[in-house]
């Protein structure tokens, strides 16, 4: 028998027995319904992800290779040792939790080399390991993990203890990136993710694959108060924090349209804002983030236009072993947010610094479009 059915049937002996589902912030965050295992096994920073990006978003590239464990161990240190001391945020003011519609994050008067720091070690104790980590960038990101709270269990689960975790499976994976923007000398985090949903293909429920799913926001801004927690809030300030945010409006503050005929997006939001929600929709769609210059309003990504007619050259399986996807390769592209009073232009440029008219960049803009 597979092992993927044995989780299955594990899962559906679990049903009579599951945890009561939890819908909004306040629940999940008074349930700690979160409880993250990674699904790399043995090093976990340097082994990759069950679910690699290939399998994923082939389209979207991740180049810069996992954190090594030497430099997880020493932000975890660090950041141990800071808090030890007393030294981590001691004052109420320090950190603020912001929203612009239905997108929250967090406000940090901090150095962003500290606050970098602590992420990553953040991030370890959430039981992830590190995916990728680009300090130029400000960009952290996690392998694929299973939250294990999704596994009903209750007095069943508790009796056969490890035995039901080998087996039963959640059928759901996140992915966790961390981006960091300095802005008027405090640092700005913000959190997105990624999810995969165990889909079954066929009505008897013996094939099954890995589709993406929509992110929660409320996943997010529970993550965002347990970094405010762990980086020296108290943990109901923490929690507090993000649930006072609940008082706005829940609807998309802002939306984004291509204008007329042209291969650009219009935004009815100031170029601050604007430049702020591309650099969430672009991590949430699972963009690799090169660089960004908020002065300038680019983010450089890479994408792998898969959508070309190109017929993809053939590699032998030697080749595949180590990676190689023939003649498709990532490119880099710059995504440009210029603003006039409370509108903005999202477009993509060219190496020329020319707006990029090709469908490949009305491609990235629709990406971006269903995320903003």
């Amino acid at each position: 028998m597979r092992m993927m059915t044995m989780k299955r049937i594990a899962s559906v002996l679990l049903v009579g027995f599951s945890l009561s589902a939890c819908s909004t912030i306040d629940d999940l965050m008074e349930s700690e319904q979160v409880d993250y295992k990674s699904t790399v096994r043995g090093d976990p920073l340097t082994l990759p992800p069950d679910l690699s990006s290939a399998q994923i978003n082939p389209q979207y590239s991740t180049h810069d290779g996992a954190a090594s464990a030497a430099a997880y161990n020493q932000a975890l240190a660090k950041s141990q040792k800071q808090r030890a001391n007393g030294g981590v945020l001691p004052t109420d003011g320090e950190m603020q939790v912001l929203r612009e519609g239905d997108k929250r994050w967090l406000q940090v008067n901090r150095d962003p080399n500290v606050v970098y720091r602590d992420v990553i070690a953040f991030w370890g104790n959430e039981g992830f390991t590190i995916n990728r980590d680009n300090p130029a960038a400000g960009i952290v990101e996690t392998d694929w993990a299973e939250n294990r709270a999704k596994i009903p269990g209750g007095l069943l689960r508790r009796a056969l203890g490890s035995i039901i975790d080998m087996v039963a499976d959640s059928g759901e994976r996140e992915r966790f990136t961390t981006r960091l923007e300095r802005v008027n000398g405090k640092t700005e985090v913000f959190i997105s993710h990624e999810r995969m949903v165990e889909t079954s293909m066929d009505r008897d429920g013996t094939s099954f694959k890995w589709l993406p799913a929509e992110e929660q926001q409320e996943l997010n801004a529970i993550m965002l108060s347990r970094l405010m927690a762990f980086m020296g809030a108290p943990k109901e300030k923490a929690r507090e924090a993000v649930k006072a945010t609940n008082s706005t409006a829940s609807q998309k503050a802002y939306k984004a349209d291509f204008v007329g005929n042209n291969v650009a997006l219009g935004m009815n939001a100031n170029q601050e804002s604007a430049y702020r929600q591309v650099g969430q929709a672009l991590s949430s769609a699972g963009f690799t983030i090169d660089s960004s210059d908020a002065s300038k309003g680019d983010y450089i990504v890479r994408y792998l236009d898969t959508d070309t007619g190109e017929k993809r050259k053939s590699s032998n399986i030697i080749s595949r072993l180590f990676g190689d996807k023939g003649n498709k390769i990532a490119v880099p592209y710059t995504i440009n947010v210029t603003g006039e009073g409370a509108q903005s232009v999202i477009s993509v440029r060219n190496a020329q610094g020319a707006v990029d008219q090709s469908e490949t960049a009305r491609r990235i803009l629709s990406v971006l479009r269903e995320k903003l």
